[in-house]
């Protein structure tokens, strides 16, 4: 997976089914028009916020999906599991799986009240 190119082309995507041009979305997500370029274009990665403020924007699902197999890749290689063996990466990402799956009770906890 080479991440930066996988980001990027996500992006373009999104915006074209969106029919939307890059100032409106670096408006909508308070950004400079440059920075969402530099993003689009394959020369930057966005930080983390800004990615949960584009799932937001696009509300699109194939999107979504590439967004966060794109967050798992960087938490992969951030957490060092590319030495992990195969028992061990399952194991950690059944607990990642479990602590998601906390967390999107307690969110929905927050939207019954």
């Amino acid at each position: 997976m080479n991440i930066l190119y996988d980001f990027s082309s996500a992006l373009l995507q999104a915006r074209k089914r969106k029919g939307v041009t890059q100032e409106q979305i670096a408006f909508s997500i308070d950004i400079s028009q440059a920075t969402y370029n530099a993003w689009e274009s394959g020369h930057r990665i966005c930080p983390y916020k800004h990615i949960i403020g584009l799932i937001n924007y696009f509300d699109d699902e194939q999107f979504t999906r590439c967004m966060l197999r794109i967050l798992l890749s960087l938490q992969h290689n951030m957490a060092g599991l590319n030495r992990k063996s195969a028992s061990e990466l399952t194991t950690y990402y059944m607990k990642l799986i479990a602590l998601l799956a906390d967390e999107c009770a307690e969110w929905l906890k927050t939207l019954n009240k």
